[in-house]
């Protein structure tokens, strides 16, 4: 069987894979944290034994695969938003703490089973790519995370092209009454420097990279699905999703070099990463710089430009493995069963 962890509401990468699930007639169940923790459905975990029961049908047993896809951005509360009542919103800062948990619980009851992402790949952030990339020397933007003015300037005065800053993780909407914000990597200017404080909170900087183009790549298994964003001087933005609504923007099929395949392949398998989506810039040098690794990240856009079809790809991959593990264990029992028939 295929275990999905996933949202409980739409999620753009998920419900596609579903689909070609549901049509290659695949075993396979998908839970969110609100079955686990609302009880939307008849859900449950036995601690004791380490069963989990969907509907009166336990499945553990039969559970081979695991697709861990953005299970742990699924908030079944929300206290916060709708009180000011200062224990409203202890009980759901509490309520955070103990979803960790059960995860954790669920990492380790299924830690010999194949999952896609690996569980030990699911937690490595940003700071953790950036510097083991550089010990396997994979090329990523020289970078610094500091609070204060006078690093920040030296760093300034050493990058050519100047820098850019940017969130350690990626970062969600802010909603003001009928305002939405979002935040984008942005361009840092010394004029902008020189008006912060001298300590301020802990941001993370970089080297802006001289781009030829930006390449959008989703990894699996050993195979690179590439899109390539021609940049023009009609969407020349500092960060490229704030020209894709419009009409100046090109997206083609893109072939990386196999030796920085091979590179890159080597370097995901050390973070136990079967899969991911990550971005790299093409420099007018042409060098290969890679700027971002998601191992939940969003393929949908680039995928369907390209005419990929890679939400039938990972169901294929889910699907083949689910096949093997059942052979596997196939051959198991025959073996057992013969050996206990000698006896």
């Amino acid at each position: 069987m295929i275990l999905i962890l996933s949202y409980d509401w739409y999620e753009q990468g998920t419900d596609p894979v579903i689909d070609w699930l549901i049509y290659q007639k695949a075993d396979f169940a998908k839970i969110t944290i609100n079955d686990l923790v609302n009880r939307t459905t008849n859900t449950r975990l036995d601690i004791n034994t380490g069963e989990i029961w969907i509907n009166g049908i336990e499945i553990s047993h039969k559970v081979n695969v695991i697709w861990f896809r953005r299970f742990e951005h699924d908030v079944p509360f929300n206290f916060s938003k709708e009180t000011d009542d200062p224990l409203l919103k202890q009980a759901d800062y509490e309520l955070q703490f103990e979803i960790r948990e059960l995860m954790q619980f669920l990492f380790q009851r299924f830690k010999k089973k194949v999952w896609m992402p690996h569980y030990l790949g699911i937690n490595a952030n940003k700071l953790d790519h950036i510097y083991l990339a550089k010990k396997r020397g994979v090329k990523m933007p020289e970078t610094i995370l500091c609070n204060n003015k006078a690093d920040l300037l030296s760093f300034y005065e050493q990058q050519q092209n100047g820098i850019i800053m940017k969130p350690i993780r990626h970062s969600g909407y802010f909603t003001k009454g009928e305002k939405t914000f979002s935040i984008y990597t942005n361009s840092v200017k010394k004029n902008f420097i020189e008006t912060l404080p001298e300590y301020f909170t802990a941001t993370l900087f970089q080297q802006k990279v001289d781009s030829k183009m930006e390449i959008r790549v989703f990894y699996l298994d050993g195979s690179f699905y590439a899109t390539a964003i021609i940049i023009t001087k009609d969407n020349e933005e500092t960060d490229v999703k704030l020209s894709f609504g419009t009409d100046n923007i090109n997206w083609i099929p893109y072939e990386l070099p196999q030796e920085y395949k091979l590179q890159l392949h080597d370097f995901f398998q050390s973070l136990h990463l079967n899969t991911c989506s990550f971005d790299v810039i093409l420099t007018h040098n042409n060098e290969y710089i890679l700027l971002d690794i998601n191992p939940a990240g969003q393929y949908t856009a680039p995928g369907n430009k390209c005419n990929y079809k890679i939400e039938q790809k990972i169901a294929n991959w889910l699907v083949e493995h689910d096949e093997k593990e059942r052979e596997i264990h196939h051959i198991q029992q025959k073996n057992a069963e013969g050996a206990a028939f000698n006896l």
